[in-house]
């Protein structure tokens, strides 16, 4: 032990560079440690606010099993700022990924219902007339498309969680929007002082707001949600095998919770998508072949969907490369847990990486490669590919998520032509789930099948290898 603590874990002024480091860019923290330490990192007992706590970097499959896969011995943790002691800001951000034990497990089987493959499917018809609807106001030129693909999932998100009608789904969730991206401003994460005029203030008083328009959404559904479709009013119906339902407080948090796993994940995805997609046109072409075959130009029908097999290959392989959240945290919630040479004392932070696991040599050959034909030949386990997470936590709502993602990508492949703007500076960012910091600049046009590559500048070189005009 003695030897691995001088060999591996960061101390002092060292440590703590390494936090501000891994706070402004995590990717680029977690690739420099892996390289320069191994598998298996110790940070050193500093960090966001619990300066007594181990902070562990733990590096692919076997880790991942061990930790993700056993939550009794592993909590989870949130990556939001926890705001003060029964406040909105706590409240809203205890949805199921902050839950324990058997609170978990009864809220988990409360919220599964609506995410089955069944019910999933009865979500089809719906998502095509909204991709639609939003697609439909897009014109040729230059955009923004991480813009661009918020606002398709967004609308989508917000009508099957809260209801068709506009004006209260879309209200809230514009808003859970705007809190999100509070939650990961510096200036709240590095003054978390509640004085009028600070940005954490703000962010507590739009946490106020945000649980207001829940909470009254919530009692309108309350009056009549026996013949609704959307998830809130599944929820509010839902009960356990002890009759038990939601709390009010409940269904806010599960509210915020799966609005964001729904909205930004997806959003992310799509967007890395379309920039995977643009930058290699031999792939695009061959997808643009078997959409005409299977679609003709059209939205794709429930029995068309499993189809566009070379689809899901892209899908998949997108999710590899730049998976939507780079990494997950969990913390020891047992004494003396072994973890390769460590022994974690309660409380220690783990963070396991999506990323990294994803990028792994031994599990993807050429892993900075864009190589959708690769899911003809391997098949990894949930702890080597976990776009979704792994283990009895794992997203609830995969199904939903790969079912948008193939219809809005299908509608909007067939419709319109992209190409990254030449010489853009493609940067990551990481509020829990990673995009480009700077958006995504692309030319779009008619789909004449003209497909062409840009050069452009960036970080995104140290995750994809492009291929050469």
């Amino acid at each position: 032990m003695a030897q691995l603590m001088r060999k591996n874990v960061l101390t002092g002024a060292l440590a703590a560079r390494e936090y501000i480091h891994f706070f402004r860019d995590p990717i680029g923290c977690m690739r420099t440690l892996h390289r320069q330490r191994g598998k298996l990192v110790a940070l050193g007992p500093i960090a966001f606010g619990e300066p007594t706590k181990l902070h562990v970097l733990a590096i692919g499959p076997e880790f991942n099993r061990q930790v993700l896969g056993d939550p009794a011995k592993f909590r989870t943790t949130g990556q939001f700022i926890h705001g003060p002691k029964d406040s909105a800001q706590r409240r809203i951000r205890f949805g199921l990924t902050r839950m324990n034990g058997p609170q978990h497990k009864q809220q988990r089987q409360l919220i599964l219902p609506p995410f089955h493959k069944k019910a999933v499917a009865g979500y089809h018809d719906l998502i095509v007339e909204l991709a639609r609807e939003v697609i439909g106001q897009w014109t040729v030129g230059q955009r923004d498309v991480y813009a661009d693909m918020r606002a398709v999932t967004l609308r989508i998100a917000s009508a099957v969680l809260f209801g068709h009608e506009a004006n209260d789904a879309y209200r809230i969730a514009r808003l859970l929007d705007i809190w999100a991206r509070r939650n990961f401003s510096g200036p709240v994460w590095f003054f978390p002082v509640n004085i009028p005029g600070t940005p954490y203030h703000r962010l507590l008083r739009h946490a106020e707001r945000v649980e207001r328009e829940i909470l009254a959404l919530v009692e309108k559904r309350r009056r009549d949600s026996t013949n609704r479709t959307d998830v809130l009013s599944l929820l509010i119906r839902a009960r356990d095998d002890e009759n038990r339902g939601m709390t009010d407080t409940e269904l806010v948090g599960q509210a915020t919770i799966l609005f964001g796993a729904s909205f930004e994940t997806t959003a992310s995805t799509l967007t890395w998508t379309m920039f995977l997609l643009a930058q290699h046109p031999a792939i695009m072409r061959e997808l643009m072949d078997e959409l005409d075959r299977v679609l003709g130009g059209n939205a794709p029908t429930r029995d068309q969907v499993p189809q566009l097999s070379f689809l899901d290959r892209v899908i998949k392989e997108s999710m590899r490369i730049l998976p939507p959240v780079p990494f997950t945290i969990r913390a020891a919630d047992d004494d003396a847990i072994p973890m390769g040479p460590l022994t974690l004392s309660h409380g220690s932070r783990v963070i396991c990486s999506h990323f990294l696991t994803h990028h792994l040599p031994e599990t993807y050959p050429a892993p900075e490669m864009f190589r959708p034909d690769r899911w003809r030949e391997i098949d990894p386990t949930q702890y080597e590919y976990m776009p979704f997470s792994a283990g009895p936590r794992a997203c609830v709502g995969a199904m939903f998520a790969i079912q948008v993602l193939k219809i809005s990508l299908a509608m909007i492949l067939q419709k319109f032509r992209f190409t990254v703007v030449p010489g853009a500076r493609i940067d990551r960012v990481v509020r829990i789930t990673m995009n480009p910091r700077y958006g995504m600049p692309m030319l779009v046009a008619e789909n004449d099948r003209r497909f062409e590559s840009s050069k452009v500048r960036g970080q995104i070189h140290e995750m994809v290898k492009l291929p050469l005009k």
